[in-house]
């Protein structure tokens, strides 16, 4: 009996023995296939199911585009990424595959022995996909059409070599192969499921919707759960919408809707506010339509999708011109937080058009630049909506500046009593501001501002978002102090409201009003003695409002195309006396609005007055020949080609009084930031640095979101943080470069005269060929030209050649010259600062 168990063991271990993986037994083939089975590739089964459900639950959705068959985050350039596993499950059933492969495949002769080793290369391949290390997966699933052409995973393997494909954005590769192995291959109803599925999400990768729709019908079919069906069926809703069968599209939004809780509740959601959007909004029944979307927010278990039904229902209501409502829609659509932020940009989008269409341009710019934060940057949305917003900052400045100046001149105009009654509720809204302690903002204060002008806060920096009143310490004291004015200094004691402080109260409160009536902003005369009398004060006032809306209704007419905006400021701007040089443009751009809205009845009412009053103007040129107009002289851009060529050849001085011209003639053009710059080049030539930043900073504030305004505002914040050096550097360099400069001024000499010295010292140069000497001409300034040999090796070497050219008679002694280094030379060109120079070498 003892002998017993030492001689089973024995023979235990010499069968174990016996299982060689290089040996074609029976026992062999069947202890490698059910340990391969029943241990190793189980529970990289189980792994790779924990790693797909993880992948699945990481996905967000994107309703806004057709919906992917597979739940699966693509996170970067797959052709790029061959990699470790980043995914512990899928890294745990990679390690499981490879295990089982490496030791229990029994590959002998070109042949396996082990009928589990194929499943175990399908999760390896499997595993690496999911990974997204998509060409290694490539490999493991082309092992197994290589080497196991007998398998029962051969047909899914070649589906997923195709899925690869697709990944790889092999579209055209995914869609012959899957075709062919759907007709030529009798495929079980899973493997249909995945061939057709995958077939049909290639189509729609390649952009051929309509093919993608055959294929989808058979993966329907055949979808192994109603959760993918729901899921295939919702894709097919959204490819029949964008290919316009609406009622296809119903359809198989009902199916979706049918499915009710065998399906995600997101499909079923979807599928009714789909169905909702394919009315027509505008001719759908309000009551029906407001009913279906009321509905669908006050079901509870549909509060998790709350944010895109307010938004769906928004729209409808902005279809219906229900503007209120579409507001408290959007702004309900925002309070749900939702996560998906391409809602939240078209939540605020569509917010900042309705109040840009109120005119409220300073709260539509804020809603814009909520809309850039949640929009992809760089993308085709993000860069419209950032033009609306730049252009948008122009509007917001010229209409502030209108209201205000509008303001002042009504009360210029305004009789005495009706000034008093202005300021006087003025004043009671002051006093309401102040009385609340709580208030976060302080009280408005006309009294620092023209009548109420405020800065704008949009595009400034972050402000505290804290709001709570303890915090905030400016608030405390405000409260504080508010407190004290009302019940004095008080004990803390019971029933303190009705103790002996009552009398004291009393009078505090006589005080404070006796307070009030001395405070100078309770007085209405503080305000009425500020507005202007002086008529030199109010014509600036008025050309500043007609200048504003003159820029108005360019901005309207050309950024915006809303055309009644422009009439309209226009047409104010010619009814209130402006400048001569507004009137012709005004008309003209009137002329062509209305010829552009095919109003002819006004904009030949338009012509014919410019062609009457201002026959000889460009503009009663352009309308009568406009073709000529596009290629003459007189076109704009040639003139500005023009007078950049001869900014160019060194005409400065009449480059500049040409300029000064036309930006009088093309008031409102395009053109005129580029004619700003050149005269901005052409004052830093003639009057330096400190004129030149000035004309930059007038340029970067007078056209800020044009392309010279923004080049116009690097160049002066370049110059502000690192001005060009004023101070002459006298000490003595062997490297130093010097100048022999010969000063003239206009007025001190003739013209003759002047070419005849040129001519002389040009000989006298040339003579001196061994010293490789620069004869130039240069500007200093309108009045003063210096007339420089460049190339000298010393100071004394340039004072001696002065005097050589003096003594052999090659110049007259008379004309006044002087050295200086090259370094020195250019600070006195840069800085305009010469005569500094010459008071501290004289």
């Amino acid at each position: 009996m003892r002998l017993k168990l030492p001689l089973y063991l024995l023979v235990g271990i010499l069968i174990l023995a016996s299982c060689s993986r290089k040996k074609d037994k029976f026992l062999n083939k069947n202890f490698h296939a059910i340990t391969t089975y029943y241990n190793i590739v189980y529970n990289g089964n189980l792994a790779l199911g924990k790693g797909q459900m993880e992948v699945e639950e990481a996905y967000i959705e994107d309703y806004w585009k057709v919906l992917p068959v597979e739940r699966m985050t693509i996170k970067q350039n797959p052709k790029e990424k061959n990699s470790a596993s980043e995914n512990s499950s899928f890294e745990n059933a990679e390690e499981k595959a490879t295990k089982s492969i490496q030791k229990h495949s029994m590959y002998m002769g070109g042949k396996e022995y082990n009928p589990q080793t194929d499943e175990a290369f399908l999760l390896l391949g499997k595993a690496r996909y999911y990974d997204q290390r998509f060409v290694p997966a490539k490999d493991a699933f082309s092992f197994i059409l290589n080497h196991y052409p007998e398998s029962s995973t051969f047909n899914e393997a070649k589906i997923w070599v195709e899925k690869v494909n697709l990944r790889l954005e092999y579209f055209e590769m995914a869609i012959d192969n899957l075709t062919e192995l759907i007709n030529t291959t009798q495929l079980t109803p899973f493997e249909s499921y995945e061939a057709t599925s995958t077939l049909a999400q290639s189509y729609i990768a390649d952009n051929k919707e309509r093919q993608a729709l055959s294929p989808l019908k058979i993966a329907i079919q055949n979808a192994p759960d109603d959760k993918k069906r729901a899921r295939l069926l919702y894709i097919r809703g959204q490819l029949f919408t964008s290919l316009g069968q609406k009622d296809s599209a119903r359809v198989s939004f009902d199916e979706v809707i049918a499915l009710n809780r065998n399906s995600p509740r997101s499909y079923m959601i979807h599928s009714e506010l789909e169905k909702l959007n394919l009315k027509d909004f505008k001719n759908a029944l309000w009551y029906e339509t407001e009913l279906a979307f009321q509905e669908l927010a006050e079901d509870r278990e549909n509060r998790p999708f709350l944010d895109f039904i307010y938004y769906d229902t928004a729209m409808f209501n902005l279809a219906k011109d229900s503007i209120s409502f579409a507001i408290e829609r959007f702004n309900k659509s925002l309070k749900e937080q939702p996560k998906d932020k391409y809602l939240k940009s078209q939540n605020y989008v569509n917010l900042g058009e309705i109040y840009f269409d109120k005119s409220s341009y300073e709260t539509s710019g804020k809603y814009y630049d909520s809309t850039l934060t949640n929009l992809v940057k760089g993308s085709r949305e993000h860069r419209q909506v950032k033009r609306k917003r730049e252009n948008l900052e122009d509007v917001i400045t010229f209409e502030r500046i209108a209201t205000e100046t509008d303001s002042v001149l009504n009360l210029v105009k305004a009789p005495e009593e009706e000034r008093v009654k202005f300021f006087k509720t003025y004043i009671e809204k002051l006093k309401e501001e102040e009385k609340s302690v709580f208030t976060n903002k302080s009280p408005s204060r006309i009294i620092n501002s023209r009548f109420g002008r405020q800065k704008s806060q949009i595009g400034g920096g972050q402000v505290n978002s804290t709001t709570f009143y303890f915090y905030d310490i400016t608030q405390k004291q405000r409260g504080e102090e508010s407190f004290r004015k009302i019940w004095g200094d008080i004990e803390l004691a019971d029933d303190w409201r009705r103790n002996s402080t009552q009398k004291k109260l009393l009078d505090t409160e006589e005080e404070i009003v006796q307070e009030d009536r001395l405070r100078p902003e309770y007085d209405p005369q503080t305000y009425i003695a500020m507005i202007p009398t002086d008529q030199k004060v109010i014509d600036s006032i008025s050309d500043e409002r007609n200048f504003a809306y003159y820029q108005l209704g360019i901005i309207y007419k050309e950024k915006f195309k809303k055309y009644d905006l422009a009439i309209s400021k226009l047409e104010s701007l010619l009814e209130s006396n402006p400048q001569e040089r507004l009137i012709l443009p005004s008309k003209y751009y009137l002329f062509k609005i209305y010829d552009d809205l095919g109003n002819t009845k006004q904009a030949n009412s338009w012509k014919n007055d410019i062609l009457n009053k201002h026959s000889d103007s460009r503009y009663a040129s352009i309308l009568r020949n406009p073709e000529a107009y596009r290629n003459d002289v007189n076109n704009p851009q040639n003139i500005y080609s023009r007078l950049y060529k001869e900014y160019k050849s060194g005409q400065y001085q009449q480059t500049l009084d040409e300029i000064e011209t036309y930006t009088k003639v093309f008031v409102g053009n395009s053109i005129l930031p580029k004619l700003e710059l050149l005269k901005a080049r052409i004052l830093a030539k003639l009057e330096g640095a400190l004129v030149y930043q000035k004309a930059l900073n007038y340029v970067a504030l007078t056209y800020p979101q044009s392309k010279e305004g923004k080049y116009a505002q690097k160049q002066y914040t370049e110059l502000e943080q690192k001005p060009f050096s004023t101070d002459f550097d006298f000490s003595q360099d062997p490297e130093d470069e010097y100048i022999l400069v010969y000063n003239f001024f206009n007025d001190n000499i003739e013209e003759s005269k002047y070419e005849e010295f040129k001519s002389d010292l040009a000989l006298a140069v040339e003579d001196e060929s061994g010293l490789d000497l620069t004869l130039t001409e240069e500007l200093y300034n309108k009045n003063q030209i210096l007339v420089t040999i460049k190339g000298l090796k010393s100071k004394l070497g340039a004072q001696g050649l002065a005097e050589k050219f003096i003594n052999n008679d090659k110049v007259n002694k008379n004309y006044p010259y002087f050295v200086m280094s090259q370094k020195n030379y250019k600070i006195a060109q840069i800085n305009k600062n010469l005569d500094d120079f010459l008071n501290k070498t004289n």
